[in-house]
């Protein structure tokens, strides 16, 4: 007796339907187009000495963190973060930030645009939209979260595939050192690094959010 393989699943898995070919009707045998679509890198796992649960094969850890946002990590002041921006942005102090008012606390911000903060572009295949923007987030004079907002445009319709691929870029890091999160804000893609250290401030945004 001879067997039919069904078809490929999306995720990167495939899925065997064997069927007997001599219970398939003659004629109702189709070879459909292999359908593919993109989704971001898992890191590597591995499976404890129990076999009972997995975990990455590599934690990533502060200074991984560092090497991808260019020195920029959690707890720099605004001019300290400026500094480490290709092209500093004259004036950049704590008293002069603008208030981000959808936190309850005294949250202050400044934003450049993406091309002009220091991130490597390898593994960024998408595009990002020539209006699309970073922006850093302070909290007692400390930064706790990185903010990309990914806006399209009409020569870049779409920046999903790009905001996939800088929120796999963290996903690799320790849970005690960053916080990652992928979101549609209106029609940005929003990609976050928080730091796990503030307490009820890691999901106010979301949930502050929500209520509007």
């Amino acid at each position: 007796m001879r067997w039919f393989l069904s078809r490929p699943v999306l995720s990167g898995c495939l899925l065997v339907s064997l069927i007997p070919m001599g219970l398939i009707p003659m004629g109702l045998i189709r070879t459909a187009a292999a359908e593919t679509k993109r989704i971001f890198t898992i890191p590597p796992m591995q499976w404890d000495h129990s076999m009972s649960r997995d975990r990455p094969a590599q934690i990533l850890g502060q200074s991984d963190l560092a090497n991808l946002t260019g020195g920029i990590v959690f707890g720099l002041s605004p001019s300290e973060v400026n500094a480490k921006l290709p092209t500093p942005t004259p004036g950049v102090e704590w008293a002069g930030l603008p208030f981000a008012s959808e936190y309850p606390d005294e949250v202050r911000y400044f934003w450049v645009r993406f091309d002009a903060a220091r991130q490597p572009r390898d593994g960024i295949d998408g595009c990002v939209g020539a209006n699309s923007y970073v922006v850093f987030l302070f909290r007692d004079r400390a930064l706790f979260r990185v903010s990309w907002r990914l806006l399209p445009d009409n020569a870049c319709p779409s920046t999903h595939a790009a905001a996939a691929d800088i929120y796999a870029r963290y996903l690799a890091i320790d849970g005690g050192v960053v916080l990652t999160t992928h979101y549609l804000a209106g029609k940005a893609e929003a990609v976050e690094i928080t730091d796990p250290n503030v307490d009820y401030l890691v999901p106010y945004r979301w949930a502050n959010r929500q209520r509007r």
